[in-house]
């Protein structure tokens, strides 16, 4: 199982482990959406999908 984030522009988020999803969800929403997400609202928002 594969973490994944959907951004609601279209912006599609998946990686192997937790912590590179935290790190490229972070760096998405503050380049992109100018907003700090704490790793519980990112993992929040994290569905896990089949690779």
């Amino acid at each position: 199982m594969a973490p994944t984030v959907k951004c609601f522009r279209g912006a599609v988020v998946q990686t192997d482990d937790e912590e590179s999803l935290i790190a490229q969800v972070g760096d998405h929403v503050s380049s992109v959406h100018d907003m700090d997400l704490s790793r519980e609202e990112i993992l929040a928002t994290a569905n896990n999908a089949e690779s």
